[in-house]
């Protein structure tokens, strides 16, 4: 008996040390949670609970130089997943049968939306996150097959693409559904090596009504979210696509640097090309910041703390007069048409301040088809042999032709290789002697003029009646001389009179994409072609041939000096910059980069010889005659060479003549200029043909919406 009272009391002392054991156990992490790991345990929990989330700064709007819209935004739904809020223990975080069926099943069941075309979006979509190799690495796992389309180099290379980058995938074509759910497992993976709560958008422009059912069935859908955002309406579109340019992802190789510029949402879309990329920064505004409360299944629950609203982008008034642009664009339009040109250029300038009144650009696109991100018509574009996102006016490089004979006149009355009264005689083809054999006509190189085509000379020529009928002749004689007969320009002294007039450096217009092509010399071709300059070489270059290049904005800088009577500016697409916020305004000064120093007695001959090219019954240009308004322009005409693979040559005509491009610069009223206009046509053909008619309805467009088209002007 006392053996076994002994035995029970040890035991109920034991189990006693066991529930004291226990509950000191107990005490002791209730103290660790709730006192000692509070500070850490807490912040897990808010971490769980809260969300530090941007709120989008309404981008800036553009108008127009006369305040009409040429941007703004509306408001866009999308769907992302936060790869934080889907499920840790699942190996297939995107179930393909239920979670990624029902979100196809819901968005086809909205009428507004194909499963196709939703197929399509979504492959776009994780193709532009994941990357090019992540996308292609993925399918190949999945051993779904890809087909590749051909890709120009130099397409790939304005993409900034390598050119040893395999050809791209052809996004054209739905892919099974296990491909979609393992692209977006892959992007899943990436974003959860980093900020695991930033929404990860699969699809762009979905339905309103799909959206609310989404919103309802989120419980259904672990990590998916609605993302309410904006997206960029251009008004005009095509009209002024290459000066507006559009929004896109953030470059994957800019990540870092727009990092460090308070970019932290690597989805934001930024501007790519045109204004909206010059100005990116100042368009964007200042994001806000909220901080939202989510259930167990992430979906938002309320607002915690103050919300820090965000600073709206600034508005932009631009120099651009959107009237004369869309006739600009039409005349332009036509003339290409007609002529089956591949591009064509027209710009119009204001020479008192170098503010840029149209731009136009051919071929063109509609920058509203990547309102929604850059899908199916994007790489539609840069797969176009056309190259219709390259702006032309400033990436494009081209023989100025005749329109560079400012440049010789120049260079020939400041070097007093000529005086205003010289007289040189067009009677024909020159011959100009080779070097090694000075004595035997028949290696004699044969150079003319376009005139002697069409059978007839011009006989005795001053330099303002040369400009008028713009003879080669006369400015082969002044760019290179003639051996024993006349002294002409030393070819160092025509490449700094080309420098002094805009070539050979950009012109820093506030457009990304610019393009420069040095003015060539004889150092420049010892090192490109390894040749000693030759006479020869500075016959063409006289003429705006041979080795000369320029872009159409370089070309139409050059009559600049002439028409104000000796400034160069920098050409400007911004007028005003608004702080929408406090509403102060920052107005864009002209910006002087060169006076040229000339004597005054040489612009003006220029001039006369130019405004006779368009009022003399002999000149070039008699097509640009525009009623009620004096008119000074310069034809050009310059050969060029389309290269056959297959005929090893370049092309040409029955005749044997190489094709030429068609371009022309004018500027009105002849005694106080307030238009310049550069009109350009690839392949167009004579200048006084194509270009010519084209300037001529700008200026005329110009005057008539300015009012004075009607009055008297400078007639004299």
């Amino acid at each position: 008996m006392q053996a076994s009272g002994t035995r029970s009391l040890a035991g109920k002392i034991g189990v006693r040390l066991v529930l004291l054991g226990l509950l000191t156990f107990l005490v002791g992490r209730l103290f660790q949670l709730q006192i000692l790991g509070h500070e850490v345990y807490a912040s897990r929990a808010d971490a769980n609970r809260l969300r530090t989330v941007a709120i989008p700064a309404p981008r800036g709007l553009l108008f127009d130089r006369n305040g009409l819209l040429l941007a703004r935004n509306h408001p866009s739904y999308q769907l992302g997943i936060v790869p934080a809020d889907l499920p840790n223990n699942d190996p297939d975080p995107l179930d393909i049968d239920e979670e990624f069926e029902a979100i196809m099943d819901i968005l086809v069941a909205s009428e507004v939306h194909t499963r196709r075309d939703l197929n399509l979006e979504i492959q776009r979509t994780m193709f532009r996150s994941l990357g090019y190799r992540d996308y292609l690495q993925v399918l190949n796992n999945l051993e779904i097959p890809v087909i590749f389309v051909e890709v120009p180099v130099d397409a790939l290379a304005e993409e900034g693409v390598e050119s040893d980058t395999p050809p791209l995938p052809d996004i054209r074509q739905p892919i099974p559904i296990e491909g979609l759910a393992g692209l977006i497992q892959a992007r899943v993976q990436q974003e959860r090596q980093g900020n695991a709560s930033n929404p990860i958008p699969i699809l762009f422009n979905v339905d309103r009504d799909a959206i609310f059912i989404m919103a309802e069935q989120g419980y259904r859908l672990p990590g998916l979210r609605v993302l309410e955002g904006a997206v960029r309406e251009y008004v005009y579109g095509e009209l002024v696509s290459h000066i507006l340019g559009f929004l896109g992802p953030i470059p994957e190789d800019l990540t870092e640097d727009y990092a460090k510029g308070g970019y932290n949402d690597p989805n934001e879309q930024v501007g790519l090309s045109g204004i909206e990329a010059t100005y990116q920064n100042h368009l964007r505004g200042k994001p806000g910041q909220q901080t939202i409360e989510v259930d167990i299944f992430g979906q938002e629950q309320g607002t915690v703390g103050t919300i820090r609203a965000p600073v709206p982008g600034q508005d932009m008034l631009l120099t651009l007069d959107i009237q004369l642009q869309r006739a600009m664009y039409n005349a332009l339009l036509a003339m290409a048409t007609e002529k089956e040109a591949d591009s064509a250029v027209a710009i119009a300038i204001d020479p008192r301040n170098g503010q840029i009144l149209g731009l136009v650009s051919l071929p063109t696109f509609d920058n509203n088809i990547f309102a929604e991100g850059l899908g199916e018509a994007y790489f539609r574009l840069i797969q176009d042999e056309r190259r219709s996102l390259l702006n032309f006016a400033i990436s494009g490089l081209y023989p100025p032709g005749s329109t560079f004979k400012i440049v010789t006149a120049t260079a020939g009355l400041e070097e007093d290789v000529i005086t205003p009264r010289s007289v040189i005689v067009d009677d024909g083809p020159i011959y100009l002697p080779n070097e090694f054999f000075p004595d035997d006509p028949t290696q004699a190189q044969e150079f003319v003029s376009w005139n002697h085509a069409k059978g007839f000379v011009h006989g005795p020529l001053t330099l303002r009646q040369a400009l008028s009928v713009s003879n080669d002749i006369f400015f082969y004689y002044v760019g290179g001389g003639y051996p024993r007969q006349f002294i002409g320009l030393q070819q160092e002294e025509l490449a700094t009179w080309a420098r002094r007039y805009g070539y050979g450096e950009p012109t820093g217009i506030d457009l990304p994409g610019e393009v420069r092509f040095a003015v060539p010399d004889d150092q420049w071709k010892r090192s490109e072609w390894f040749s000693n300059w030759v006479t020869g070489d500075s016959y063409n270059m006289a003429i705006g041939q041979g080795y000369m290049l320029a872009t159409p904005l370089q070309v139409l800088q050059s009559v600049i000096p002439v028409a104000n009577g000796g400034t160069l500016y920098q050409p400007q697409m911004v007028l005003q910059i608004t702080d929408t916020t406090t509403g102060r305004t920052q107005d864009f000064m002209p910006r002087v980069t060169r006076i040229l120093d000339v004597d005054a007695g040489t612009l003006e001959i220029i001039r006369l010889g130019m405004r006779d090219a368009v009022n003399s019954p002999e000149g070039t240009a008699t097509r640009g005659v525009v009623e009620g308004v004096v008119v000074a322009g310069k034809t050009g005409t310059a050969e060029y060479c389309d290269y056959d693979t297959e005929l090893q040559d370049c092309l040409r005509d029955e005749e044997g003549n190489l094709p030429t491009h068609a371009s022309y610069l004018a500027f009105a009223p002849f005694n106080q200029p307030e238009i310049a206009v550069m009109v350009f046509v690839y392949g167009g053909g004579e200048g006084s043909e194509a270009a010519v008619p084209v300037a001529t309805h700008i200026l005329d467009t110009y005057f008539v919406l300015k009012g004075d088209a009607s009055q008297p002007g400078d007639r004299n």
